[in-house]
């Protein structure tokens, strides 16, 4: 039996017909399907123990959805296979998968992932995370009144460049520290793609047992401007004046002054200090 799981509160799962269109779909090819709203599922643990070990459980949604899964399932043993069916906004995850399947097999790659520490919290993560502009524009998409998407990611970045302003901080990759007076933005990358398919670290691999930091700084407000655009395609770290990638298993980040948070694209404000680290 195939397990749909679907969260109202995205766009997608929040239409009927869109849920009912990948129940046909799946009933097509022989499959019997039981729908479940993730937000009725108390405790993950029990549900689980409740389906038959050959179950399969498949996840409607994108990045976001998936990003609260896993936080809920992590460490959780479960003898049923867990696959996505793309249908998410940005699908980082998926990108960073290489495949062109509707329905992908992603149980794996979620059995080992970073974690980010702030104000005596600690999460996973799927793509990326950190401080700083990045933060603050998925801070102005989330409160956007369009809908969510590369258009409008692109709109509220130009918003997002004119009026965030780069802060001192420091960051510390596997005991070294390096400090700056104008960074823009730092954040950890376990995968190459954030924001819909932003190329942000084109060399990390998910698989691999490291993370990737870049580090935007001391560049000009107009010149980041032009070199915003290049991050779609990767070209960003030939400006190796401005832009730094460092390759670690343990990250400390701290601005000198409170600044916006992303973690798998979604925002928090007023975080000055985090900690990441690859647990592969």
């Amino acid at each position: 039996m195939d397990i749909l799981l679907y969260n109202p509160l995205s766009r997608n799962g929040n239409d009927p017909k869109f849920i009912d269109k990948i129940e046909k779909h799946l009933e097509k090819q022989g499959k019997e399907v039981t729908k479940y709203n993730i937000l009725d599922i108390e405790s993950v643990e029990a549900f689980v123990q409740a389906l038959d070990p050959k179950d399969r459980v498949i996840l409607v949604g994108g990045d976001g959805t998936l990003h609260r899964l896993a936080n809920r399932i992590y460490g959780l043993s479960y003898p049923q296979e867990l696959y996505m069916y793309q249908a998410g906004t940005g699908n980082d995850f998926i990108r960073s998968l290489k495949t062109k399947e509707k329905v992908v097999h992603i149980k794996p790659y979620l059995q080992k992932l970073p974690t980010i520490s702030y104000e005596g919290k600690t999460k996973h993560f799927l793509n990326g995370a950190g401080l700083g502009l990045d933060g603050f524009v998925i801070h102005l998409v989330s409160n956007s009144k369009y809908k969510k998407n590369k258009f409008n990611y692109f709109r509220h970045a130009l918003e997002g460049f004119k009026k965030f302003h780069a802060l001192k901080g420091s960051f510390t990759v596997d005991g070294e520290t390096h400090k700056e007076d104008k960074i823009w933005f730092v954040c950890a990358m376990n995968a190459p793609f954030q924001g819909g398919g932003m190329n942000m670290a084109p060399k990390a691999i998910r698989d691999e047992d490291n993370l990737h930091l870049l580090v935007i700084k001391n560049i000009p407000k107009f010149l980041l401007f032009f070199i915003f655009p290049t991050i779609y395609f990767g070209g960003h770290v030939i400006f190796k004046k401005f832009v730094d990638i460092y390759v670690g298993q343990k990250f400390h980040i701290e601005f000198d002054e409170p600044t916006y948070m992303q973690v798998d694209g979604e925002p928090k404000s007023n975080i000055q200090i985090i900690d990441i680290e690859s647990t592969k």
